[in-house]
């Protein structure tokens, strides 16, 4: 937590629990250029202060948002439902119950599409979940009451939306420059690709192989997608033009609410484990709402792509490999890899992948069946980790502990794995019994 962070919540701290302890008539306002008075005069402290409740301050100090639109139309309670109902939206999403809370503010948009904040908000959560065209219609709804907003919160708005348009226009490069687009459509699947493919053989050929897909998830975890989901193929030459500087390392697929993937000319197992493990991510967004945490998603997809490659489990030298990062200090936490691999580098990047797949392996290998029954809880509603302790007994750290433990049991008669490994630090809760 940064020093300025610190200092500004133990500022709203303050003015929240003195905003309690003193006599009911003490108000909190805040002037248009931001500056917050504490009053018990009838009035405010100047023209254009507006009167806040403790949940609107929190509003303009927490969180990405500046603040409310400053002329308020609403009475006291209707704010402070309003308000109450925003904030709660907000801390479902801090929490990884991503479903929930874009349900409640979709609810608030249509309930009162005159007010911007949850517009704003969805087109913050959309684009971080890589969803660009409803994360811009969200700030064009928002933006559409732009007379109504503090001109700071205006400017943020108006350059998130130039970023949003950016990048929807780089991905779309690759299908631009006059390239023919041929488009094949299923009840579940519209595959796009162009010229350098050539012919329907193609992309019946790959419809063939992303229906095969859906039914091999289908038996495995559970699950599919049920809405028409996008497939964009691409060239290798292509792909690395549009999204190599999206990450670190090498890709040659994601997923951002459509399926990318390099394919070749006549392609074979590779694009079809590789539509498997996005598919896999498609699965898991929809059953959690968010890419978190990150390591079983990407362990999951991993797992099941080397299934369709006929590796159904790790081999003895990768099981050394993470034996190697536990004896030389390399290994990652996985509580550190929850929200994502974001900074991660050459062997690092490998071995939180590696990582990642060998903590699903562990789950399937004590728990069977775990990983499917784990995602229809989150599904349902379920708080992730509650859900895994549901299923394994396990949390995130009780996890690491079965997975060190895994490596280890795998080399008993080498004398350096009787070295004692410390166990994670405890930085969560214990789970509940």
């Amino acid at each position: 937590m940064s020093p300025h962070y610190r200092w500004t919540l133990g500022i709203a701290l303050l003015v929240f629990g003195t905003a309690l302890l003193l006599p009911g008539r003490l108000a909190i306002w805040v002037d248009e250029q931001g500056r917050t008075t504490l009053s018990n005069r009838p009035g405010g402290p100047g023209e254009g202060a507006v009167l806040l409740s403790p949940d609107d301050l929190r509003l303009r100090w927490q969180g990405q948002l500046v603040g409310e639109p400053v002329t308020q139309r609403d009475s006291s309670a209707e704010r402070d439902r309003f308000s109450r109902e925003l904030l709660a939206a907000r801390d479902d999403v801090g929490r990884g119950e991503m479903k929930l809370g874009l349900s409640r503010l979709r609810r608030l948009h249509r309930e009162r599409p005159d007010r911007p904040e949850p517009a704003y908000l969805l087109a913050q959560i959309e684009r971080r979940r890589g969803r660009l065209e409803p994360a811009r219609q969200a700030l064009d709804s928002a933006l559409g009451l732009a007379a109504g907003m503090p001109p700071e919160w205006r400017e943020q708005a108006e350059r998130l939306r130039s970023e949003i348009n950016a990048e929807i226009a780089h991905a779309d490069r690759a299908y631009e420059d006059g390239n023919e687009i041929n488009v094949e459509t299923t009840r579940h699947f519209r595959v796009s690709y162009d010229h350098s493919f050539a012919g329907r053989q193609f992309g019946d050929l790959a419809l063939e192989m992303l229906e095969r897909a859906r039914g091999r998830l289908a038996e495995s975890l559970g699950r599919t997608i049920e809405r028409t989901l996008e497939v964009r193929l691409y060239t290798r030459a292509q792909y690395l033009e549009s999204y190599e500087h999206r990450f670190g390392f090498a890709t040659v697929g994601f997923y951002d609410g459509a399926i990318h993937v390099v394919s070749a000319r006549h392609p074979r197992d590779d694009l079809f484990a590789l539509l498997i493990h996005e598919y896999v991510h498609a699965i898991f967004e929809d059953a959690l709402g968010s890419h978190e945490p990150f390591f079983l998603n990407e362990g999951i997809a991993d797992r099941e792509e080397e299934r369709a490659r006929g590796r159904t489990e790790l081999s003895r030298g990768e099981w050394r490999e993470l034996l190697d990062a536990l004896r030389g200090k390399t290994w990652l936490r996985l509580g550190s890899l929850v929200r994502g691999f974001g900074g991660l580098e050459g062997h690092r990047a490998l071995l939180a992948y590696l990582e990642s797949r060998a903590a699903a392996q562990v789950i399937e290998e004590q728990h069977p069946g775990a990983v499917a029954r784990w995602l229809g809880r989150c599904a349902a509603g379920e708080p992730w980790e509650l859900a895994l302790a549901a299923e394994t007994g396990w949390d995130t750290i009780g996890l690491e502990a079965a997975l060190i433990e895994a490596v280890q049991s795998r080399f008993p008669s080498d004398p350096l794995t009787r070295i004692p490994i410390p166990p994670p630090p405890r930085l969560t809760r214990d789970v509940p019994a």
